[in-house]
């Protein structure tokens, strides 16, 4: 709860003092449709727009730690445009409702809040693994590499104090994946530990290199994201280069640092690894997978992407459609997420079934419901659903 003194213009136009305790107020997490709204936001997007009629209105994306939503503002949109700006945080007051599939708030009432009178740990998401832990799992992922110039590398990057604490807080994305305080530590170690898994799985593979260059596949996002304060965002040297060459450019310096050949065949793959791991040129890679540590690294990177995002889209779902996400314009398509109580409650209807369908063949009855269309025929057919792994890269 903050108290203070608040200068608040209502939609008709009209400033006025308040004194009154303000309080966070409901999380975006907690809003449904046809419901009453009021709590305390960050704008993370701001545009002024028209309506067919040519009327002005602000389309507004709040957030806070537990997710985003999209506002409207209808009435006064000329007047409170010059009241706010992206980045600030706002007080607001309006009424939920369900737009194209979506929930979205009609928006009564905005107020600007001043940043020393707000926690900004309110309105940034932040991961809920034990960051303490994984950074434990990440120093001991590094002592067990036997290469003496990996291991150096590794050991120099992460003392550096400025690029741990970092590393530690980053994010791994602005909105896709793992888009939260502690996101690029949690993404880089759970990478690493599929790639520790890989090379158990295929022990030709050169270990050092995959699980090195796991670690720090994504280091360029220390510098990619501003996330001091929210919204997260893109600095300008992420728009202008990206995190891959952020990242080179890290290793980089390290490398003449400690004296390394630039030329060392392990210096030249591990920045392989880290320049291919988005797999294709139209996902941001300057070069493809050349390697077969490369190529493991693209897709088990992106494997631990999507999961985490599909991971994310769970806490939507509700209702009469309960396992099914909004459509996905990114995949194009819907998701099915089930809860694990619901696995479990289809799995032991489905075994009641097969049981019934065993009595019928015990009978000697045709199944009427068999098909005669091979299992396969639906494999490689001329517009047939694509692969979800070839359709879209999560970066």
């Amino acid at each position: 709860m903050v108290a203070g003194i608040r200068f608040a213009m209502d939609m008709g136009n009209n400033w006025k003092l308040e004194i009154r305790n303000l309080e966070k107020g409901i999380y975006i997490s907690a809003i449904r449709p046809v419901t009453s709204v009021e709590g305390l936001f960050c704008v993370s997007s701001k545009r002024m727009l028209e309506t067919r009629n040519g009327e002005p209105y602000l389309a507004i994306t709040l957030t806070d730690r537990t997710g985003e939503i999209e506002g409207r503002v209808w009435e006064g949109a000329k007047q409170l445009d010059t009241v706010f700006s992206k980045g600030d945080y706002v007080r607001i007051k309006g009424e939920a409702q369900k737009f194209r599939e979506a929930t979205q708030l009609k928006i009564t009432h905005l107020e600007l809040i001043g940043d020393d009178e707000v926690d900004p740990g309110l309105f940034l998401p932040v991961t809920q693994a034990d960051t303490d832990e994984l950074w434990s799992e990440l120093r001991k992922y590094i002592k067990g590499i036997k290469s003496d110039v990996l291991v150096s590398l590794l050991n120099e990057i992460f003392k550096d104090r400025k690029i741990s604490e970092a590393f530690k807080l980053a994010p791994a994305g602005k909105r896709m994946h793992h888009a939260y305080i502690g996101g690029l530590l949690e993404h880089s170690v759970s990478v690493t530990r599929l790639a520790d898994s890989v090379c158990r799985l295929y022990p030709y593979l050169d270990r050092d290199l995959l699980v090195s260059a796991a670690l720090i596949h994504d280091i360029g996002k220390i510098d990619e994201f501003t996330f001091s304060r929210p919204p997260i965002d893109y600095s300008d040297g992420g728009r202008l280069l990206g995190h891959v060459v952020l990242g080179i450019s890290i290793i980089d310096s390290f490398v003449a640092r400690l004296g390394i050949k630039d030329s060392s065949q392990q210096i030249v793959t591990l920045k392989h690894l880290v320049l291919s791991h988005h797999g294709q040129r139209e996902f941001g890679a300057p070069v493809v997978p050349m390697m077969e540590e490369a190529i493991a690294l693209n897709y088990i990177d992106d494997l631990d992407a999507k999961l985490n995002y599909l991971g994310g889209l769970k806490k939507d779902i509700s209702g009469a459609t309960y396992g099914w996400t909004e459509y996905q314009r990114l995949f194009e398509r819907h998701f099915y997420l089930p809860s694990p109580e619901k696995v479990v409650e289809e799995k032991a209807g489905k075994e009641a079934i097969d049981l019934s369908r065993l009595k019928t063949e015990d009978i000697g009855v045709e199944d009427p419901s068999a098909s005669a269309e091979p299992p396969d025929a639906g494999r490689g057919r001329p517009g047939a659903q694509p692969s979800l792994w070839s359709k879209k890269k999560t970066v």
